[in-house]
């Protein structure tokens, strides 16, 4: 083990003294790039390379990364910047993580939102799945960068590394506060001082106090699925738990919230944020997850039309969410939601089901 952390230690050392973004070693053969994120292992897979045992130091290591080192069978990852998601993986696969910062994730440049490559692979877990989801995904946004005169993101600096922590700072204080207090208790100054910072630093990256609860309704709805996914019970305990919680923390958030979320999002075309813009199907591309777990671990049919199931599933829950809107709160969501799920969810599920549904 000792011997691993020092060769770790050596290709981080270098990752940094001759300025790579990914440094992979393999006995006497290294690789080296300085292309940015993924690109790099997505190349060296594209090619063929035999990496199987391999060491590697990468600058920013999020479950898209991990995953894909997993695909290669590397033996060790060193990570300037490692996401909680991304070590999950490397765990999961005994691949050994050394790490100089451990974040919660990925975010994109911008701090708007999960990096893009984050995002593709929120709902997989299986690597040779995760291979061609993210190739794709790098073609779209190539695709988009010519499209845009061949223009790419800068290189992120030291100053924006800050600026980007600041952000992911108001954010957690926001969430402890908000958490405890409500977001109608709580105030923009409370949340600054809470993480030290002057008041007016707010406004640099938040337009106003309900901006810091859709970014913070972003994260729990990612943690809400990952937490679905190690729920203990069967199939249908899981699925139930999702969909609960799911509508649950909609309905903690506040009505007048939800009513503005969905004025702001109905039309595509109008969203701002393109972090917004996707969360329909992120959200749908959780409830595939949850039915392709249920596929894998054997508690649903492997012919189960999970697309078919996933968009019926995720119209319902939407479709529960503007019925609550509409209908000013007077009912629970959440208990509505329940209701579902106690009364037909079984029914819609049962030809998929392998075994008694109960």
């Amino acid at each position: 083990m000792a011997e691993i952390t020092a060769t770790l230690a050596s290709l981080g050392k270098r990752l940094e003294e001759e300025e790579l973004t990914c440094i992979v070693q393999k006995d006497g053969r290294v690789l080296t790039s300085r292309q940015r994120g993924i690109r790099p292992l997505l190349d060296w897979i594209a090619q063929g390379e035999d990496l199987h045992g391999a060491f590697a130091a990468d600058r920013i290591v999020g479950k898209a990364a991990a995953l894909l080192y997993a695909l290669m069978g590397v033996k060790g990852v060193f990570a300037e910047v490692l996401s909680e998601s991304g070590l999950a993986v490397l765990k999961k696969y005994g691949i050994c993580a050394e790490y100089a910062t451990l974040t919660p994730k990925i975010m994109r440049r911008d701090g708007n939102g999960l990096c893009p490559m984050e995002q593709t692979v929120l709902a997989i877990d299986d690597p040779s799945a995760a291979y061609p989801a993210l190739a794709k995904k790098a073609e779209e946004l190539q695709k988009k960068a010519q499209e845009n005169g061949g223009r790419m993101p800068e290189k992120m600096t030291n100053r924006k590394l800050a600026a980007l922590n600041t952000k992911r700072k108001l954010l957690e204080a926001a969430k402890a506060i908000i958490r405890e207090k409500g977001l109608v208790n709580t105030s923009v100054e409370e949340i600054t001082r809470a993480c030290g910072v002057a008041s007016g630093t707010f406004y640099t990256y938040f337009k106003r106090k309900e901006d810091v609860v859709f970014a913070l309704s972003h994260d729990m709805f990612r943690e809400i699925y990952e937490e679905a996914q190690h729920h203990d019970g069967a199939f249908m305990e899981r699925l139930t738990f999702y969909m609960v919680t799911f509508s649950g923390h909609i309905e903690r958030d506040g009505l007048k919230l939800c009513q503005e979320w969905v004025r702001n999002t109905v039309d595509p075309d109008l969203v701002g944020s393109p972090y917004d813009r996707e969360k329909l199907r992120m959200d749908n591309d959780c409830m595939k997850g949850m039915l392709k777990e249920g596929v894998a671990r054997g508690e649903l049919k492997a012919d189960t039309p999970v697309d078919a199931l996933a968009d019926a599933l995720t119209d319902v829950i939407y479709g529960e969410m503007l019925c609550w809107d509409m209908a000013g709160g007077v009912h629970s969501f959440e208990a509505r939601t329940k209701t579902f799920c106690t009364m037909f969810l079984p029914a819609m599920m049962k030809p998929y089901l392998n075994g008694d549904i109960e």
